[in-house]
């Protein structure tokens, strides 16, 4: 075995654990939804599709060919599961009813077809899978044509996804796990076009399977890795709630109300303000306020309530054009009740203390 094949192979076995141990950390969570059962679900058929690609690139599955085959027909589940997972995070309430169950049937067949192999020898297995890898397609081939409607499968629940996704986003803007499976679904496409192309131009180029199917097993890898990745760095992304979109009008008009009474009502300049006070100034319930504010602005009720008061003083700062102003006065003025707030507001906004802003305008 070569360096490189070396370093690729220790690359997918991390990806591999990484697969099956986010599986278990969403399966144990103590806030289960379906969304999370349903993503654990699909890595653990990727853990189950890259630890059986591991084993025929060592040549473990010498020792074990039995396992030979398992990951075929569960691959004809992932696309009926990520389907369910946008209609997750996008419809409140959504379960999988009985009618639903009839996405699983291309699976159902696939496993049918494939029971003679299952039941092969040892020997016959390996022989089967080397013929497989080594063979290269022809356009005058039955299989490759079947293996091209997979592609056409697949891609045809992922393009329902993303547009379901995007006509989603474009009501709510920034649900953080809505915005995060859009973009792991894109990436997820673009990695299966580059694929469909590789796996067309085969028979013209006489390319054998083995390349590809390296390269299919470290894209995936890479894809778990961002996953794990956004899961320690922010776990919330997976607890996030799905708004109820059933009366749009209704939720735009709310929307409005909500803007309006900072952008026209000027409400933040109240420094007793709090989200009880503010949800009964517009007759909603304080958590439908705050889920709102979350979604459109990506703030929760205070920093928002904050960049509003910092804004405000920036415009009274910049009006004074160097004349010599008291910021304690224009912290109270602004809606601030006390110096300490304006200036860790300033700090985590700006990046400076207001009197640096300030001298920064004169110098300006």
């Amino acid at each position: 075995m070569g360096l490189t094949s070396l370093i690729l192979n220790v690359i997918i076995t991390y990806g591999t654990c990484q697969a099956f141990f986010i599986a278990f950390i969403l399966l144990k969570s103590d806030n289960k939804t379906l969304f999370k059962n349903l993503f654990a679900s699909l890595l653990i058929i990727e853990g189950i599709t890259l630890f059986e690609r591991l084993l025929v690139e060592t040549q473990l599955i010498l020792s074990i060919p039995h396992l030979l085959g398992i990951s075929y027909p569960i691959s004809f589940l992932k696309p009926p599961l990520m389907l369910f997972m946008t209609l997750a995070i996008t419809i409140k309430g959504f379960k999988l009813s009985k009618k639903m169950y009839l996405h699983f049937i291309p699976f159902g067949l696939i496993l049918l077809s494939n029971l003679p192999f299952y039941f092969l020898n040892g020997i016959e297995k390996l022989e089967t899978i080397k013929v497989f890898m080594e063979k290269v397609p022809s356009f005058q081939s039955f299989d490759f044509y079947f293996s091209l409607s997979f592609f056409v499968y697949i891609g045809v629940y992922i393009y329902s996804s993303i547009k379901k996704l995007t006509h989603f986003k474009l009501q709510v803007t920034n649900n953080v796990l809505v915005n995060w499976y859009h973009i792991v679904l894109s990436i997820y496409s673009v990695f299966l076009v580059l694929h469909l192309m590789y796996f067309i131009i085969q028979p013209i180029g006489k390319y054998n399977f083995a390349l590809v199917n390296q390269m299919s097993m470290l894209v995936m890898t890479f894809i778990i890795q961002a996953v794990a990745y956004k899961l320690i760095d922010k776990s919330t992304i997976f607890s996030s709630k799905t708004p109820d979109l059933s009366d749009l009008q209704k939720r735009k008009k709310d929307e409005i109300l909500i803007a309006n009474k900072f952008e026209i009502d000027k409400i933040y300049l109240d420094d007793t303000l709090n989200l009880q006070r503010f949800s009964e100034s517009v007759a909603l319930p304080s958590a439908y306020v705050s889920e709102i504010i979350n979604q459109k602005f990506n703030y929760s009720f205070k920093k928002l309530l904050n960049q509003y008061r910092l804004n405000e003083a920036k415009k009274i700062m910049q009006k004074a054009n160097g004349e010599k102003i008291k910021l304690i006065e224009i912290a109270f003025e602004c809606g601030f009740n006390n110096k300490v707030s304006f200036y860790r507001t300033f700090k985590e906004f700006e990046g400076i203390s207001p009197s640096e802003y300030l001298e920064k305008i004169k110098r300006n």
